[in-house]
Order: C-alpha cells, then sequence, then structure tokens
C-alpha cells in the first residue's frame, strides 16, 4: 500500500476519534512473568490495568495490589493469592468493557496474544476456565496510535528500540519521564513487590497516549521522522504557505481586474 491510501486510512482512523471524546478510551496495561504450579509457564499474569477517557473523565486503575488491600491480604503474603487477585482484575475489567461497550479504544500496539487484547482475553479464558461472560471488544472499535502514526508518518517515524518512551521524550522537551517502565522492568518490580513503581509506570503511558492523541488531532505531536509525502503535506498546509497562496490569489485578481477596467 503506498503512503497516500496508507495516510488516507489513518486519517480516517484518527478521525473516528474526534466525533465524540467522551467516547474515546486509552488503555495499557502490565504483565509479569511470575509464576506458580496452577498457572502454567506460557501466559504472565495482568498485574495492572489503566483506562483514561479522551474527555478526562473516566481514570480507573485496576491492579493485584489494590484488590489485595480490598481484601485485607498483607504486603508478604500477596503471592499466595495472585489468582484469586487476577480473577478479581479481569472480572472488573470485563464489567467495565460491557458498561463502555459503545466506545473506542486507543492502544499502542496491543496486537495479539503476546501483549494486547488477546492475551488479557486468554488470560480470562484460562483463569475461568472458559470465556462464559467474556464481553470482547470488537476490532473496529480498536485504534492502534502506533499504526495511525506510522500510516501518517511512514515506518521508523520514531527512533530507539522502545519507540513509545522515545516518542513520549521527544514530546517532552528530551526529558524522560522518571516514572516511565519498559514492559521487562514492570514485571521485575512486580515480582520484587514494587507495585506502586508499577502503577505509575502505567497510568504514565495511558496519560500520555491522552495527550498524543489530542496533540495528533491538532496536529502539534513532535514527530522525528517523517516520509517525504508527510512533509511535502506539512510544507504545503503551513500558514505561511497558505499566506503565499492567499496573497498570489489576491495579486492574480487584481491584476484581471485591472486589465478589465484599465
Amino acid at each position: 500500500m503506498g503512503a497516500y491510501k496508507d495516510r488516507k486510512i489513518a486519517l480516517k482512523n484518527l478521525g473516528k476519534l474526534v466525533e465524540d471524546p467522551s467516547k474515546v478510551l486509552c488503555v495499557h496495561y502490565s504483565q509479569s512473568q511470575t509464576y506458580d504450579d496452577d498457572y502454567g509457564n506460557i501466559s504472565p499474569i495482568i498485574t495492572s490495568i489503566v483506562i483514561k477517557s479522551l474527555d478526562d473523565k473516566i481514570d480507573k486503575q485496576f491492579a493485584i495490589h489494590f484488590e489485595a488491600d480490598k481484601a485485607g491480604i498483607p504486603k508478604d503474603q500477596i503471592q499466595d493469592s495472585y489468582r484469586e487477585l487476577e480473577l478479581r482484575i479481569l472480572k472488573s475489567f470485563n464489567d467495565f468493557v460491557k458498561r463502555h461497550d459503545h466506545c473506542i479504544w486507543v492502544h499502542w500496539d496491543m496486537k495479539n496474544i503476546h501483549f494486547g487484547f488477546e492475551a488479557i482475553k486468554h488470560r480470562y479464558e484460562k483463569l475461568f476456565e472458559g470465556l462464559n461472560d467474556y464481553h470482547e471488544i470488537p476490532s473496529h472499535s480498536k485504534h492502534s496510535l502506533y499504526i495511525i502514526l506510522e500510516g501518517m508518518y511512514g515506518e521508523g517515524f520514531v527512533n530507539g528500540p522502545d519507540q513509545f518512551k522515545e516518542l513520549m521524550t521527544s514530546n517532552n522537551s528530551g526529558v524522560e519521564q522518571p516514572v516511565y517502565l519498559a514492559k521487562e522492568i514492570e514485571s521485575s518490580e512486580f515480582e520484587s513487590k514494587n507495585f506502586k513503581s508499577v502503577i505509575d509506570s502505567v497510568d504514565c503511558k495511558v496519560e500520555f497516549l491522552k495527550k498524543a492523541v489530542k496533540k495528533l488531532i491538532n496536529r502539534k505531536l513532535t514527530i522525528q521522522n517523517k516520509n517525504r509525502y508527510a512533509m511535502f503535506l506539512d510544507v504545503i498546509s503551513h500558514p505561511v504557505f497558505n499566506l503565499i497562496g492567499w496573497v498570489a490569489t489576491l495579486g492574480g485578481l487584481i491584476l484581471a481586474l485591472y486589465s478589465i477596467f484599465k
């Protein structure tokens, strides 16, 4: 698919996000490689999920340590109740999805069973021993900001192995967010029971997702690398270029009127 078609599709999907900000939800989650005999050694534990709406009216956090606190489970015993606590997270998330089945979900590359909505579905099916009462988000309601940006600006629109972090940093005057953790670090922090650092990391990622969508809508999101087509469109849509075009049009009109009435 060419740059023109890619951008056209990306802009169409971006357009869906501006129709009603109250129905646009940004989401991200964390997982851990911590296992026990009941879990097996394939799918990682879902440790936290954060959701924020584009209109700033929804800010939800689901986390294992929050559920442990509700249940009165001490921090030093929390590892004995991972199954029960993860079940609570998944049920709460599923109930939330049911109540918001009219919404659009914005995420960052949550695309498969290794990390994404399919991974959450897999954990639900595994722990509940089936998908009874599971409410799946339709594919047309899920939009990856990564895919939208790639469609608008081309492959390699941001540098570095952790593109999410690089995009966040470049839109924060080059300053890294101190609470941001890579997925692997979130996992090790969870295993060390540093639960606050994990939820803070996921929260900052969702907060940036929300801000990035708003900036992108207004064409104020800083992009490190753009393909030639995007660069061309940026030039011709720049206010200075529009001013030149307006002056040239006015000049042509004056010359035309002069030739008529001279």
